[in-house]
């Protein structure tokens, strides 16, 4: 007999997150795989898990792994919370099933959310085997196995390996999203450079060298889709440290969900509220919403201006304070049973207004639900009917006569009476094309069409119904309810007021045609092309408008600004007559090049301004195409960057004059220096070879050709920018490095006391004269910054992963924590009283930061305020050949 077992009366505290999570993954493998909770109890289980072990389910009650025999060897492990928590692998078991055959299975278990964020659900795969000795596991086989159950997964997935975090393994979904790029094989700096500075980065060193998973939700992120074009998403992923035999870690799994859909909706309804809070606040008329209780939820700011009330007087039902209290019941019992019974109503009671004098007014409510279908309380409007009920009469004159010419009229046609417009006639054509039955005829205009409401159609017919002048509408709008959905129609009709014997106006006649097809089609094209202009012309750039074949049709406000002419004049001009001579015949081709090939455009050149100025633009075009590919039209903007422009040209002549001037000093003490060298030399006499003065002008003479060689480089900062710095790497002793440094240091800052403090030995591999203009850096940063307190300690450490630090700690003024993260940044220096005393020009700390990066390294600083400071930075020893 079979074993019953129910996954679908699942634990509450589970939420949907984790079933649906827990269900996409058991789906997409072939062997037998379950998630069960800390307690046992069964989540979700493949189909193959339950047939192998001849299992079925059963509903109405909840069984779990501890509630089957032939587990209980299973359950033993798995309560060993600790080999839980680390994973299980190749767990041999022995199983007998039910119809008494044993089976012999390889069993893997680990965590499902291992960061704890959750309950610690618990994934268990079983693969059967024979019961031959097993030898080693064919790992390229399981990568194989692994990279196609990744492949079909519905997830994106990839695997990294290393320090460097280098793609191993990425499914499709993964591709997809970063734009189909080539990545397998390359780290994950080189493969997605635009991540740079969002974090991900730094989260995946940390998750390597913590080896603690990290989990984010509803995480921002830029990717490239395409050349230049940046893709803002959002996801929901997991990195998860993958551990080798020896529990190390070696690489990360990646799993994400593309949640951007849903977190752009969501932002989307967020402002579609608030918009519609700011509408309902301009709507002329009262509009309340309650909550499922019945109390009062929100009114709009006229029933305050109307009632006089305040917000905690309307409170609850604090409303009800302000109608007639010989109404008051009626109005609180048809309410109360209207809410209770999810109805609309509509009452009519009398309302104290801000003057404390009791006016008619007409109250209707309607059931208010959730996209789910939850009942969320009641929506209605209070309207003041005063007038229509004080002489609310019925007029009827001529009544059969025009009741006749209406119901036989083609046209529609209806007749409204009274001031509250009460629908007396109403002929088939007029109710068709109202969307609505006959049962609307005798409510009055609001209660049959409140989509009504907002729009200008009461007004008009108030209008009429006071003044006796006949309206005549020409193609105007009108918003009506037809199945149950609104839409927008056009109207070409009447108001007629109706007089009866004595002159007075007792109803009003209206007559219309649908005349929506007409005006659509010509009104679509007009909205947009007048949507575009207004926001063309709100834009800080300029933008234009060219037809399919490139001939300028629009500029918008931004070019007529810019250039002194109007749009008629830019048009019979062209956009290439406002173009510099030295960029035209490569804008010309370029341009040509786009139209061609319906490629983006993009190129930075001058443009004329109405100053007879040249600026510098960044100018962009797009073609906007049909459903078929066909282009319809260009899109063109142009972006000022002449600031940007002027501030490169100073910063390269910055730097020009700055390498110039250091250079040519530098120059001049070289010569002597090999001069002196040369002399020495040629001198024979034992008292003067006998003294170390040749030793130290080769010392010099060696620091010069560094120094000389590190400007060069340090200031030509564009290499930096285009990842052009040169590295001369070699095996050097670190400690030594660090010995003579601070040595040349001491020569000339004797008014501190600089110790080293060895705690480790070791070599590294690297540039040895950028790591030692690092060292220089911050030893004399150190001192720079600590004129009061002469103790600087310079230590080097052992730290895991074959890794060496080195510190530089000073005992100075310290480092504002606002100001940490921003020193390393290219020419930042801190703003305070003291710029005038620590001078610099900012690259010091950024290029040191630069050369660890490139050395695989990091640079790290604490501080507090008048305590001093500690720069460390960390590299890998050298691999012992």
């Amino acid at each position: 007999m079979k074993n019953s077992i129910n996954d679908v009366n699942l634990p509450k505290k589970k939420s949907a997150e984790e079933i649906s999570r827990a269900k996409s993954i058991v789906n997409i493998l072939k062997e037998p795989v379950v998630v069960v909770d800390e307690d046992g109890s069964i989540i979700q289980a493949n189909s193959e898990f339950y047939s192998t072990f001849q299992l079925q389910r059963k509903e109405g009650f909840e069984v779990g792994l501890r509630d089957i025999p032939f587990f209980q060897e299973l359950n033993e492990v798995l309560e060993n919370k600790q080999l839980r928590k680390q994973g299980i692998i190749d767990l041999k078991i022995s199983l007998e099933l039910p119809n008494e055959v044993k089976k012999n299975f390889l069993v893997n278990a680990g965590l499902l959310d291992p960061q704890g964020n959750s309950s610690d659900s618990i994934l268990i795969s079983f693969n059967e085997v024979n019961v031959k000795p097993i030898g080693k596991r064919n790992e390229k086989n399981d990568l194989q196995e692994i990279y196609e159950i990744f492949s079909q997964a519905p997830a994106i997935i990839s695997v990294l390996r290393g320090p460097n975090h280098v793609f191993e393994l990425a499914n499709e979904n993964y591709l997809q999203l970063i734009g189909n790029r080539s990545i397998i094989g390359k780290p994950v700096r080189e493969a997605l450079p635009e991540v740079e500075n969002q974090g991900f980065f730094e989260i995946l060193d940390n998750v390597y060298n913590s080896g603690e998973t990290y989990t984010g939700s509803e995480v921002a992120i830029k990717l490239y889709v395409g050349k230049q074009e940046l893709k803002n998403s959002f996801v929901d992923f997991v990195y998860q440290p993958i551990l080798n035999d020896l529990n190390e870690v070696s690489g990360i799994f990646v799993h994400a969900v593309d949640v951007t859909e849903k977190v752009t909706a969501r932002k989307k309804l967020e402002d579609s509220e608030n918009e519609l809070r700011k509408l309902i606040d301009t709507v002329p008329a009262i509009i309340w919403i309650t909550r499922p209780d019945g109390q009062n939820h929100y009114l709009n700011k006229n029933w305050f201006e109307y009632s006089g009330q305040t917000e905690s007087e309307s409170a609850d039902f604090g409303w009800l304070k302000a109608v007639h209290p010989d109404d008051e019941k009626r109005v609180r019992e048809t309410f109360m049973k209207a809410n209770i019974n999810k109805e609309d109503f509509t009452i009519s009671f009398r309302l104290r207004n801000w003057e404390g004098t009791y006016r008619w007014v007409l109250d209707s409510g309607s059931p208010n639900y959730s996209a789910d279908g939850e009942y969320e309380g009641m929506v209605g409007t209070v309207v003041d009917v005063h007038e229509e009920k004080v002489k609310e009469q019925l007029i009827k004159e001529k009544e059969h006569r025009i009741r006749s010419v209406i119901e036989e009229a083609d046209v529609a046609t209806a007749l409204y009476t009274g001031r509250e417009m009460k629908i007396e006639i109403a002929n088939d054509a007029m109710i068709e094309l109202w969307g609505k039955d006959h049962s609307v005829v005798g409510k009055t205009l609001r209660e049959a069409l409140p989509e009504l409401e907002g729009q200008p159609f009461h007004g008009l017919l108030q209008g009429v119904y006071e003044t006796g002048e006949t309206y005549w509408g020409k193609e105007d709008p009108a918003d009506l309810l037809i199945d149950n959905k609104l839409q927008t129609g056009f109207f070409n009709f009447t108001y007629k007021a109706l007089r009866d014997e004595r002159g007075e106006i007792y109803g009003i006649l209206n007559m219309a045609m649908d005349v929506t097809e007409t005006v659509k089609s010509r009104e679509l094209l007009k909205e947009s092309e007048s949507r575009f202009k207004q926001l063309a012309d709100l834009m800080p750039e300029k933008v234009a408008n060219t037809d399919a074949h490139g001939n300028f049709i629009y500029f918008n406000q931004g070019w007529l600004d810019y250039t002194g002419f109007t749009g008629e004049e830019l048009i019979g001009k062209g956009w290439t007559n406002f173009i510099h001579p030295n960029e035209k015949e490569e804008y010309l081709k370029s341009w040509r090049n786009s139209l061609d090939s319906g490629k983006d455009f993009e190129m930075e050149f001058r443009y004329l301004n109405k100053k007879n100025r040249y600026k510098w633009h960044l100018s962009r075009a797009e073609a906007i195409k049909d459903e078929s590919g066909n282009i319809q039209m260009w899109i063109c903007t142009a972006t000022e960057i002449q600031k940007i422009k002027l501030e490169e040209k100073r910063k390269e002549d910055f730097l020009k004059m700055v390498s110039h001037e250091l250079k040519t000093p530098i120059t001049s003490i070289k010569g002597y220096v090999q001069l002196l060298l040369s002399l020495l030399k040629k001198e024979k006499e034992e008292e003067i070879s006998g003294k170390p003065y040749e030793m130290y002008l080769e010392r010099v003479d060696h620091q010069i050709n560094r120094l000389t060689r590190l400007i060069s480089e340090m200031l030509d900062l564009s290499r930096i920018e285009k990842n052009k710095l040169d590295l001369q790497k070699e095996t050097f002793n670190l400690n030594n490095l660090i010995i003579e440094t601070v040595q040349d240091i001491n020569y000339t800052n004797t008014g501190h006391n600089i110790h080293i403090t060895e705690d480790y030995n070791c070599n590294v591999y690297g540039d040895k004269d950028r790591i030692g203009q690092v060292l220089i850096n911050l030893v004399t940063n150190a001192v720079k910054y600590s004129p009061f307190n002469p103790e600087i300690e310079v230590k080097i450490n052992k730290v895991r992963d074959n890794k060496v630090s080195v510190s530089v700690t000073d005992f100075g003024i310290g480092i504002r924590k606002e100001n940490q993260k921003k020193i390393f940044k290219r020419f930042y220096r801190v703003d305070g009283n003291n710029e005038e005393t620590y001078s610099g020009f900012g690259i010091g700390l950024y290029l040191a930061n630069e050369i660890i990066q490139r050395h695989s390294g990091s640079l790290k600083v604490k501080s507090e305020m008048d305590e001093g400071s500690v720069f460390t930075f960390t590299l890998y020893e050298a691999l012992e050949v």
